[in-house]
């Protein structure tokens, strides 16, 4: 009896840990299920993309989430940057992801203030400001480029500005290294922070 409840709350341990795991941004190496420097096959098992884009070796693949009516959630994307490393295998370079369910283990995300994060990130410096054609709306990068992580806000104005997006990449290689792609913005321009 002893050993079958021993058994039973191992499990249940266990099935608690992967669950959290699925949810755990780790900084330069992966968010949930998605590795970076994995095989882009490795992204079939999220299922077919809801939108993307590719070009010169290179693609993004895009998900969003479902209500409950099946119909989509443009609020909570994935997107994952993958890009060719051998003649005939793209690899994942960068992943993004704006669903709040997500968290690093400092227990920040999408969701969460600037001031939370820089916080649990002393190190993370303001980078890049991208800036709408006609200035009406504004996104801030914020990277820690040696962890591998950054966090994106487009509510600058605010006297306390959330995080909107995470940024997943190689360590020491800035977030915006390869191709910037921002969900829901188009012509944005790169201005000086």
């Amino acid at each position: 009896m002893r050993l079958t409840l021993l058994l039973i709350f191992s499990l249940m341990a266990s099935a608690v840990a992967a669950q959290q795991k699925a949810w755990l941004i780790v900084p330069g190496k992966s968010v949930g299920q998605i590795q970076l420097e994995a095989p882009a096959q490795s992204l079939e098992v999220l299922g077919k993309p809801d939108a993307g884009d590719a070009a010169m070796m290179k693609a993004w693949r895009i998900w969003y989430s479902r209500r409950k009516d099946k119909t989509i959630d443009s609020a909570h994307v994935l997107a994952v940057f993958t890009a060719m490393r051998t003649q005939d295998t793209q690899y994942v370079k960068q992943i993004r992801v704006t669903s709040p369910r997500f968290r690093t283990d400092r227990k920040v995300g999408a969701g969460s203030t600037i001031a939370a994060i820089k916080k649990a990130y002393p190190a993370i410096k303001l980078v890049k400001i991208y800036e709408s054609a006609n200035k009406a709306r504004r996104i801030w990068v914020y990277d820690d480029n040696a962890a591998g992580i950054a966090f994106e806000t487009s509510n600058t104005r605010s006297s306390k500005p959330v995080c909107n997006m995470v940024v997943v990449h190689d360590p020491g290689e800035p977030a915006a290294g390869y191709l910037d792609y921002h969900v829901g913005f188009d012509l944005m321009n790169a201005v000086e922070p």
